[in-house]
């Protein structure tokens, strides 16, 4: 008796023993097949669904802007996307424009004539961006700043000539508004040298004067 007793514990015990590795079996089954789902889950966003940048300046910066805005080939840029990334980029080169001259109007009056760089971190109300313009131009409006510096206002003529020129070149590569000098905004002329200079712009004209041979009409005597 006891003996059949033991029998049947030891051969539930045995069944015990099976279903608890098959449990586990299932369980590590389970647990290899969720790991492959949740892989293949987290690699679908990233290869069917494309990121849209958040970026107002289309993921551009420095010289690579500079030539979106010159009509260069820009990788995933369409024209529209161009015309709106150029009412962002009016302001950039403003403020890249003024900061150079800034630059050289502030050394001269330390005393101190530096070396300008063609690039420079801008700041507007959409983020900062590297800003990158030609060195020639980037030279012109620095030197521009510092000769005004040193200059009379009522002599700054060439000077203004000469930034004028600068801002013609980058406004109208980049297809920017050219129809107003860049001087006009940042070197102004106070009204009467701006007079002065309209004076001496103005055509010589002869002044008429009386023809001296004619007589004189004489008074009839009473």
């Amino acid at each position: 008796m006891d003996a059949l007793v033991n029998a049947l514990i030891a051969v539930g015990l045995l069944l015990i023993l099976l279903m608890v590795i098959y449990l586990i079996d299932k369980v590590n089954t389970i647990e290899k097949e969720t790991r492959k789902m949740m892989i293949t889950l987290g690699e679908k966003p990233a290869t069917t669904v494309p990121t849209v940048p958040t970026d107002p300046f289309m993921g551009l910066s420095g010289k690579k802007l500079w030539d979106a805005m010159t009509g260069r080939s820009a990788e995933g840029l369409d024209p529209d996307g161009r015309a709106n990334l150029r009412n962002i980029y009016q302001v950039v080169l403003t403020k890249h424009m003024e900061a150079l001259y800034q630059d050289g109007f502030k050394d001269a009056i330390r005393g101190l004539p530096g070396e300008p760089k063609n690039s420079r971190l801008i700041t507007t109300a959409k983020g900062q961006v590297e800003s990158w313009i030609p060195s020639a131009q980037a030279n012109a409006l620095y030197q521009c700043g510092f000769k005004a510096a040193e200059t009379p206002q009522s002599e700054w003529g060439p000077i203004r000539a000469s930034m004028d020129e600068a801002g013609l070149y980058l406004l109208g590569k980049t297809d920017l508004d050219t129809s107003s000098p860049l001087s006009d905004w940042l070197m102004p002329l106070s009204s009467s040298d701006s007079a002065m200079s309209s004076a001496e712009s103005a055509p010589d004209t002869p002044i008429s004067l009386p023809d001296a041979t004619k007589s004189t009409p004489k008074l009839n005597r009473l």
